[in-house]
């Protein structure tokens, strides 16, 4: 039930930014990409048709053009500009299959230019939108940004006050 949940939440996410940032995937019509974030429990599929990312997580393993795994950090990286083939040669990320499918997923995403605080504050209201961006930035300013989730979350919990 969770898988389903965040697959929805992800379809709904990389489309409203395809929309709003009116990036074409066009080079990645019926392309499908098998994308697993090792770190974090995320395994999914990218299914490229009519202009539109739909995401499943179907359970058996689909005929994929390319299959994408790294870690939460090389995802990172990649978002900020990284190069794919430096991540490739140190081992950073695993991609089995089309290339250059999987560096056209990468070229997208780079593209997006998204403005989180903005978009939050539009359903919790500035001050929490702000504090959530806070942290946002402290994580991908980190090395090890589940660390630094999980030590945030307990404090936020166990001591509201100094929650900072």
């Amino acid at each position: 039930m969770i898988q389903k949940i965040h697959t929805v939440i992800l379809e709904k996410a990389l489309n409203h930014l395809l929309k709003t940032q009116q990036i074409d995937i066009n080079a990645l019509e019926n392309k499908t990409i098998y994308f697993s974030l090792q770190d974090l429990p995320i395994e999914v599929n990218f299914i490229c048709a009519n202009s539109r990312i739909f995401v499943t997580s179907e359970s058996a393993k689909r005929a994929t053009d390319v299959d994408v795994k790294l870690q939460l950090e090389s995802f990172l990286a990649l978002i900020r500009g990284k190069n794919l083939t430096d991540l490739l040669r140190q081992d950073k990320i695993v991609v089995h299959g089309d290339i250059k499918t999987a560096q056209l997923l990468f070229d997208l995403l780079q593209q997006v230019e998204f403005d989180f605080e903005e978009e939050l504050s539009k359903y919790t209201g500035d001050i929490i939108a702000h504090q959530v961006g806070k942290i946002v930035k402290k994580v991908q300013s980190t090395k090890n940004p589940l660390d630094l989730i999980k030590d945030k979350t307990v404090n936020l919990f166990v001591a509201p006050k100094r929650f900072r």
